[in-house]
């Protein structure tokens, strides 16, 4: 491979094909040309290790839970895309308008990472939240499990959400 036949990848340091979307070690997203830059990385905040699947350690944010409602962090941003203070909605791809309350991860290459328009429900329940694969073509996992589709699972916060090969962490106060 000539050099410029490759990149490393942000996380786990292994390199990777140069047109890959993601790494195929430990499936973390490559930043888009428009969100590369020449400035040094935020020192300000801290950040934690998380195990991947295939053991590589990939380093996310440090969570920190809203006051209230739930906050969804990707990896590569130390600020939640979004904080929802609904008892019930779907992440996914918005594809078109619609009533129902939808946490739309396209600005975040979704497609490519292979998430469904309506690829996961949320749920607060409790004093928990619950998710559901709606059916998604690629599949979900909570922490590498690999959920049933249509079974919602209780999940903690922490927990690391992977649609597809897009991956996902939420933080709320239980």
């Amino acid at each position: 491979m000539e050099p410029a036949d490759y990149k490393f990848c942000p996380s786990c340091k292994l390199r990777n094909r140069a047109d890959a979307v993601i790494c195929e070690y430990c499936g973390t997203p490559f930043p888009r040309a428009s969100e590369r830059s020449s400035t040094t990385k935020d020192v300000d905040k801290e950040t934690r290790v998380f195990q991947g699947e295939s053991g590589a350690k990939i380093e996310i944010p440090n969570m920190e839970a809203p006051a209230e409602g739930i906050a969804i962090f990707t990896l590569g941003l130390t600020d939640p895309i979004e904080t929802r203070l609904e008892s019930e909605f779907v992440i996914g791809r918005l594809t078109e308008a619609t009533e129902e309350k939808v946490v739309d991860l396209t600005p975040y290459d979704a497609y490519a990472l292979g998430v469904s328009r309506r690829h996961l429900s949320v749920r607060r329940a409790g004093h928990d939240y619950t998710v559901t694969d709606l059916n998604s073509a690629n599949g979900t996992w909570v922490n590498e499990e690999r959920l049933e589709p249509q079974l919602p699972v209780t999940v903690k916060s922490g927990s690391q959400i992977r649609l597809g090969n897009m991956r996902i962490f939420i933080s709320f106060r239980p």
